[in-house]
C-alpha cells in the first residue's frame, strides 16, 4: 500500500477564500495546509466529507477580552474555556488585551497576560499592548512591542483614571506607531461627555440600564472620532476604529483626508437595538459604547455593505447575569460587556449572509483575512492556500437552530441572542491540523495554541 502523504483530507466541499470560492478539496499535514484543488482520496489517512458544506478559513477574533477585570467584576471565562468556546463558533486565533490593572506598566501588563493564556489557551493567541500613562517608562515598553511581535496599540479616550490616555499622549504614541510601521486601536467616546451625562443622571436619579444608553450617545463616539481623525491625518499612523456603532461616521470615514482608517463592529450591534434596555434583563445588555436604535442599526449595516466596515470581531466580555443584576438599578457599577466569542461568526453569518445576502467571500473577507493583515498574520492565517496555517472551519449553511444560552459553552448563563432564529453553524473547527471541534463537539486532543509574534500590518486589504 502506498505511503499516505497527507494527515487529513477535506472532500467534496465550497472552498472559499476571500478571492472566491470553488467546489474542491483540502489536504492537511501536520500544521500545514499543503494542498487545495481536485485531490485524490487514497492519499490521506483521513477523511472528511464536506459535501453541502462551506470550508472556509478560520475566523480570526482580534478583539476579545479573557480573564479579565478585577474584584468582582472579573470576568469568567478562563483561557482554557474562553478559547474552547470561540472554537465552537469558528474561530481558530484570537488577540486580547494587556490592560494595565491599578500599578501596573506595560510590560507588567503584557508579562501577566502571557502567563495567563501560556499553556491554557487551545487557539493561538497575541495580546494588543495597552497604555493609559505617558511616563517613559510606558512609552519605552510600547516602542519595544511594536517592535517585538505586538504592533497594535490600544488607547482609549475615555474611563479617565484608569484606561483613559490624554490626548496629547495619544498623539505622542500615534506618532511612534507610525515610526514603527505598527497600528493603533482607538475605544472612541468623548470622556468629557460621557462623564458630564452621568453626573447629570445620577443627580437626577435616572440610573437604570436606559440611562446608561442615554449618557453615552452618538455624539460622543463622533466627536471622539473626529479628534482621533485629526491626529491620525497628521502622524499618518493607521487607526481602527473599535466597536463603531453608528453609520453618522459616514462622511468621517469618506473624507480622511490622507488619514488611514479602519473601522471594526461587532455583530451585537448589528443585530440588536436599544429596546433591549427596556427589558428586565436590560442591565445584561450594559456595553460600552451602547447599543443604539434601530434605524441608525440600519445606517451602521449601510456602512457594512458599502465597504467602510473592515472587521467584526466580538469584544467578548463574559460576565454572569448575577454578577451584572446587582447593579442593576444603578448602571454606573454595572460590569460592562456581552458574552459573545462563541456566537460572533454565526450570528453575524446569519444575519449578514443568510437574511441580508452578502457573499460568503465578503464574510471571509471581514471575519478573518482583513484581521490577519491588519494584524499580521498574513497569510499564515486567513486564506486558505498551501503554506498557510491548517486553520481550517466546516459551516452547514442551511443549519437552522435558536440560540439559547443553555447551548453555549461560555461561563455565563446570559446569550445576547436568546431565542432568536438562527441559520448556519459550525460542524468542524480545525487549529493547526488538529480537529478540535467534530460534528459540533469539542475534543480534547491536547492540542494547545501557541503566541503569536507578529509582523507589520499590511493596509492593502485588496485581494
Amino acid at each position: 500500500m502506498d505511503k499516505k502523504i497527507w494527515d487529513l483530507l477535506i472532500k467534496n466541499g465550497t472552498i472559499v477564500n476571500s478571492t472566491g470560492s470553488f467546489k474542491g478539496d483540502l489536504a492537511v499535514r501536520a500544521d500545514k495546509i499543503v494542498a487545495v484543488g481536485q485531490l485524490e482520496e487514497g492519499q490521506s489517512e483521513r477523511v472528511i466529507d464536506a459535501s453541502g458544506r462551506l470550508v472556509m478559513p478560520g475566523m480570526i477574533d482580534s478583539h476579545a477580552h479573557l480573564e479579565t477585570g478585577v474584584g468582582e467584576s472579573k470576568s469568567k471565562d478562563t483561557y482554557y474555556s474562553g478559547s474552547i468556546a470561540a472554537a465552537y463558533g469558528g474561530t481558530t486565533s484570537f488577540v486580547d488585551f494587556a490592560f494595565n490593572n491599578e500599578g501596573e506598566k506595560p510590560a507588567d501588563s503584557m508579562k501577566r497576560k502571557l502567563k495567563e493564556a501560556e499553556g491554557n489557551s487551545i487557539l493561538d493567541y497575541s495580546f494588543h499592548p495597552c497604555i493609559n500613562s505617558m511616563d517613559e517608562e510606558s512609552l519605552r515598553s510600547i516602542r519595544y512591542f511594536l517592535q517585538n511581535g505586538f504592533p497594535s496599540i490600544k488607547m482609549f479616550t475615555v474611563y479617565r483614571n484608569s484606561l483613559m490616555l490624554e490626548k496629547q499622549g495619544i498623539y505622542e504614541v500615534l506618532k511612534m506607531v507610525a515610526k514603527e510601521q505598527g497600528i493603533a486601536l482607538i475605544h472612541a467616546e468623548s470622556a468629557d461627555m460621557v462623564e458630564r451625562n452621568i453626573a447629570d443622571a445620577i443627580s437626577a436619579g435616572k440610573t437604570q440600564p436606559k440611562d446608561h444608553a442615554a449618557c453615552r450617545p452618538i455624539i460622543s463616539e463622533i466627536e471622539a472620532m473626529y479628534g482621533i481623525l485629526a491626529m491620525a491625518r497628521d502622524t499618518k499612523a493607521p487607526v481602527i476604529f473599535a466597536h463603531m456603532t453608528t453609520g453618522e461616521s459616514r462622511s468621517l470615514l469618506e473624507r480622511t483626508d490622507g488619514a488611514k482608517l479602519f473601522a471594526e463592529v461587532c455583530p451585537h450591534y448589528l443585530i440588536l437595538d436599544e429596546e433591549v434596555y427596556e427589558r428586565e434583563d436590560g442591565f445584561n445588555y450594559i456595553c460600552s459604547p451602547p447599543i443604539r436604535g434601530a434605524k441608525d442599526r440600519e445606517k451602521l449595516w449601510k456602512l457594512v455593505q458599502d465597504g467602510y466596515v473592515q472587521m467584526i470581531n466580538s469584544d467578548h466580555t463574559d460576565y454572569h447575569s448575577e454578577q451584572k443584576k446587582k447593579y442593576k438599578d444603578y448602571f454606573p457599577k454595572v460590569p460592562n460587556g456581552l458574552p459573545t466569542i462563541e456566537t460572533r461568526g454565526m450570528a453575524f453569518f446569519s444575519e449578514a449572509v443568510v437574511n441580508r445576502g452578502m457573499s460568503v467571500e465578503r464574510f471571509v473577507e471581514l471575519t478573518s483575512v482583513n484581521a490577519a493583515k491588519l494584524m499580521g498574520i498574513y497569510p499564515q492565517k486567513g486564506i486558505l492556500a498551501p503554506g498557510s496555517d491548517a486553520d481550517v472551519i466546516l459551516v452547514d449553511p442551511n443549519a437552522s437552530y435558536t440560540m439559547k444560552a443553555t447551548d453555549m459553552h461560555m461561563q455565563t448563563d446570559f446569550c445576547p441572542y436568546e431565542g432568536m432564529k438562527m441559520t448556519g453553524k459550525v460542524e468542524y473547527t480545525i487549529v493547526g491540523g488538529d480537529i478540535l471541534i467534530e460534528k459540533g463537539i469539542y475534543k480534547e486532543t491536547g492540542h494547545r495554541g501557541k503566541l503569536m509574534k507578529r509582523e507589520k500590518p499590511l493596509l492593502n486589504l485588496v485581494g
